[in-house]
C-alpha cells in the first residue's frame, strides 16, 4: 500500500521517464546536419553558440554530423570522436528527410580497369572514388571505363563527395581527368607529392578548375604553385590548399568515416613511397586501401618490411589502425608489399587483388607467391581472372570487344546489416 509520499515519488519518476521517452529521438529517427551548398571551404564547429566561442573541429563540404540538439542561430552536433560542439544555421543545412543510423547498407566496388586500379563506395548518403587509372584500358570521355561503371550502378549519381589520389602513377591516375568532367566532385585528397608527368599535370588542372575543396599533407590554407613544362601539359597551376591532412578520422555519411592512416609529400624516388593508405569504417566494418604502399624490394612475404617502407612505417605509427575485415592489396598483389607481418596486422579476410596483363618490366602481377600467402588466410579476389577473352566481350561497361583486358570482372563487396559482408563478381552491361 501506498504512503503519501510513496506515492508522490512514485508519480515523480513515472513522469520524469515518460517525459525522457517522448524527448529522446528514435536511433530510426535521427536528423543530420550538413554544410549548406554555398560553403567551399568549411564550416567551423565551435564549443559553444557564439563566434567568438574556441573552434573544436571542422565540417568540410559533403560532411555529414547527427543533430543532438539546437539553440537560436545554432545546431549542436555529434562529432566522430564523441565530442559535441556547435556549428551555425547560417552555413548548414538539417536533413529534410530523417536518415536512420542503424541498417544502413554500403558497396564497394574494385572495377576492373585493366593493369590499374580504381574503387568506388558508395553509402546511403555518400559517394567516393579512390583512384582512376590504368596501363591498359585507357578510353577517354563517355567511353572511360570508370566513368562507364558508376554511370550504370547509378545513374542517379551527379556528385563525388571525395575523390583519393594515392599516388601519381599512370596506372592510378590516368582515368581520372574525365571524372571531373562527369561528376561534381567536392573534396580531393592526394599527398601533395608532385610529379613532371601529362597525367598529373591534366589531374591538377582538374582539380582547381572543378573548385574542389583540396586536402595534401604539406599545409592547411596555405597557396602553392607547381610548374609544368612537359609538351602535353604545361605552365604554373596555382592550388589552394584546405585542411591539411591528419589521422583524425574523416565523417563520410551516418555510420561512415574514413582515416587517412599514411599521407607523405616528401619527394621520394619512387611515389608509391607517397600512397596514401585509407582505412574505411563502413557500418561494423573496415576496409583498407593500400594503393602502392610497399613493404621492400622484391622479396618473400616472410621478410621483414625495410626500414622507412610504407609498411613499416605504419606498423611503427598505427599498428591496431591497420585492423580490417577487407584487404584491397597493395601493388597489385606484388612481391614488393603484403609482408607477412603487415598481412598478419590487418588481419583480413577478404582479400581483392587489381591487376591486368601489363608487365612491370618484366614481371606481371600477381605474383604467385602472394596470392598464395593471401589464399591461406582467406578468400581472394582478382580482377584479372577472364583477361584473355575478357577484350571480345560484347557486354562490358564502357566499350564492348575493344581488345582491352578491363570491364569483366569487376568485384563487388556489399556491407549490410546485421554484421553481413557479401563478395562477389559483377558485370554491369552498359
Amino acid at each position: 500500500m501506498f504512503t503519501l509520499p510513496r506515492l508522490i515519488g512514485w508519480l515523480a519518476a513515472t513522469l520524469l521517464a515518460l517525459s525522457l521517452t517522448i524527448a529522446a529521438p528514435s536511433a530510426e529517427a535521427q536528423e543530420t546536419v550538413t554544410p549548406s551548398d554555398r560553403v567551399t571551404r568549411n564550416v567551423v564547429v565551435r564549443a559553444e553558440p557564439s563566434t567568438s566561442a574556441a573552434p573544436v573541429d571542422k565540417m568540410l563540404p559533403g560532411a555529414i554530423l547527427p543533430l543532438v540538439g539546437d539553440v537560436p542561430g545554432w545546431f549542436r552536433v555529434q562529432l566522430p570522436n564523441g565530442q559535441q560542439g556547435f556549428v551555425s544555421k547560417a552555413w548548414t543545412d538539417l536533413s529534410s528527410a530523417r536518415l536512420a543510423t542503424a541498417g544502413r547498407t554500403f558497396k564497394v566496388h574494385v572495377i576492373d580497369v585493366g593493369t590499374g586500379l580504381a574503387i568506388f563506395i558508395e553509402g546511403q548518403d555518400f559517394a567516393l572514388l579512390y583512384d582512376a587509372g590504368s596501363q591498359d584500358d585507357l578510353a577517354q570521355g563517355p567511353n572511360n571505363r570508370v566513368v562507364a561503371y558508376i554511370r550504370k550502378v547509378r545513374p542517379d549519381l551527379k556528385r563525388l563527395d571525395h575523390v583519393i589520389l594515392s599516388h601519381s602513377h599512370k596506372d592510378h591516375q590516368e582515368l581520372m581527368p574525365d571524372v571531373f568532367d562527369a561528376f561534381q566532385v567536392a573534396n580531393v585528397w592526394e599527398s601533395g607529392r608532385v610529379k613532371q608527368t601529362a597525367g598529373y599535370c591534366k589531374f591538377l588542372k582538374k582539380v582547381v578548375a572543378e573548385g574542389a575543396v583540396y586536402h595534401d599533407a604539406i599545409a592547411s590554407n596555405a597557396t602553392r604553385a607547381v610548374t609544368f613544362s612537359g609538351s602535353s601539359c604545361k605552365g604554373t597551376v596555382t592550388v589552394i590548399e584546405g585542411p591539411m591532412m591528419t589521422i583524425a578520422p574523416v565523417v563520410l555519411g551516418v555510420q561512415a568515416q574514413m582515416s587517412l592512416l599514411y599521407r607523405d609529400a616528401q619527394a621520394y624516388a619512387d611515389p608509391n613511397g607517397n600512397s596514401v593508405v585509407t582505412r574505411l569504417d563502413l557500418g561494423d566494418k573496415r576496409v583498407l586501401l593500400t594503393g602502392d604502399a610497399e613493404g621492400g624490394e622484391r622479396e618473400s612475404p616472410s621478410t621483414a618490411p625495410r626500414a622507412n617502407s610504407v609498411e613499416a612505417r605504419l606498423l611503427a605509427c598505427c599498428k591496431p589502425e591497420l585492423a580490417a575485415d577487407v584487404l584491397v592489396v597493395g601493388h597489385h598483389g606484388s612481391l614488393t608489399s603484403s609482408r607477412n607481418a603487415f598481412i598478419d596486422a590487418v588481419g583480413a579476410k577478404v582479400f581483392v587483388i587489381s591487376s591486368g596483363p601489363y608487365p612491370y618490366g618484366s614481371v606481371t602481377l600477381p605474383d604467385k607467391d602472394i596470392v598464395s600467402a593471401l589464399e591461406a588466410r582467406g578468400q581472394v579476389y582478382r580482377t584479372d581472372v577472364k583477361d584473355a577473352e575478357c577484350g571480345a566481350d560484347p557486354a562490358k561497361p564502357g566499350p564492348d570487344a575493344d581488345e582491352s583486358p578491363g570491364g569483366c570482372n569487376n568485384v563487388l563487396i556489399t556491407i549490410a546489416p546485421p554484421r553481413a559482408l557479401t563478395v562477389a563478381y559483377v558485370k554491369p552491361a552498359d
